[in-house]
């Protein structure tokens, strides 16, 4: 079982960046947070990197494997309305549906717009063989066509309320038909809080497949845009996640990640890649040292655990192609481990 939420924020509270995450907003999502079970074995903060926008949200990973999944059961029958009713919905099923059971897990994110509670939604893991958050094991077989695009449909089904559009499912069947041996379809999400009924489809793919890739799905937006992202992000990044929006078609939105397990002091390609975020005015230079500057780790001693734990904070990048601009997101992420040392 995962330590609990607000113990691990407790934890890293004086690293929190305040050029990324205002002390005033975090103590309110930190207090929020006390509501969330031992269920994460993820956690972290999403900050908008572009100068003057303060937005940030919160989001969780629930994996199956370690008795996380059984507290937020449990937490969501004690409360129902601890998150929306369709990423409530999928966790109930989660475990005794025949076509979401294999699912490993289920990322919650909480979106603190306003004064008042957050808006919540879910991606559901598509993929069987996802090892960690963000890749499937190396050399896994990936899931046979029928089963993913069922999970899919089963899972944003109760994820918007309603089933997807026959349209919507096509068009995601042929964007994961179109991927590369390489490539895999990871997470589907959908966001009816946000006023539309699309579906955000999470790909990892090499760098070097994603523009042929989309001009194999006939996806709708610039390319030049994206190579421009790509050659941002740069070479050193071999592998990026690609998010599309799909409704009754592709939409021309398109977000690509950046992640990698080593921080700026042995990895010198984030310097670079925020220098070249810098240079397309898609981020606050006083954001990304902020940013730079979270990495790191630490072992403590929390008052909810059984042992001590291991917390690493590291970071991931997103950047969104919209037309011909590109904006920028930065995620706070801390991974609590137990350890006995």
């Amino acid at each position: 079982m995962p330590p609990v939420p607000h113990e691990v924020l407790a934890a890293v509270a004086s690293h929190v960046p305040a050029e990324l995450v205002a002390p005033a907003r975090f103590e309110a999502i930190a207090a929020w947070s006390r509501r969330l079970p031992p269920a994460f074995n993820w956690l972290g903060f999403e900050c908008r990197l572009a100068e003057g926008d303060p937005r940030v949200d919160f989001a969780g990973c629930c994996e199956a494997w370690d008795g996380g999944r059984d507290q937020l059961l449990r937490a969501l029958a004690a409360e129902p309305g601890l998150c929306a009713p369709g990423p409530a919905a999928l966790v109930r099923e989660w475990p005794h549906d025949p076509v979401l059971k294999d699912s490993p897990s289920v990322w919650l994110e909480f979106d603190f717009d306003g004064a008042g509670p957050p808006a919540s939604f879910a991606f559901l893991c598509l993929d069987p063989a996802c090892a960690n958050t963000f890749r499937a094991h190396r050399g896994a077989e990936r899931p046979p066509m029928a089963a993913l695009l069922a999970a899919a449909e089963r899972g944003s089904t109760l994820l918007l309320g309603h089933a997807p559009s026959a349209m919507c499912i096509d068009s995601l069947r042929r964007a994961a038909e179109a991927l590369p041996p390489s490539g895999r379809a990871l997470h589907v999400a959908a966001t009816p809080h946000r006023g539309v009924d699309d579906l955000r489809v999470h790909v990892a793919l090499l760098a070097r497949d994603v523009p042929a890739w989309l001009r194999r799905i006939e996806w709708p937006g610039e390319i030049a845009a994206v190579e421009r992202a790509l050659a941002v992000i740069g070479d050193e990044f071999r592998q990026v996640g690609v998010q599309v929006a799909i409704g009754d078609r592709l939409r021309p939105l398109l977000g690509l990640e950046a992640y990698v397990a080593r921080g700026p002091g042995d990895f010198p390609a984030w310097q670079r890649t925020f220098a070249a975020l810098a240079d397309e005015r898609a981020c606050d230079p006083t954001k990304t040292r902020a940013l730079l500057d979270w990495w790191g780790h630490a072992t403590v001693s929390l008052p909810g655990a059984p042992w001590r734990v291991a917390i690493h904070r590291q970071f991931y990048v997103k950047v969104i192609v919209e037309g011909d601009r590109l904006q920028a997101k930065g995620y706070l992420a801390i991974f609590p481990r137990y350890t006995l040392l």
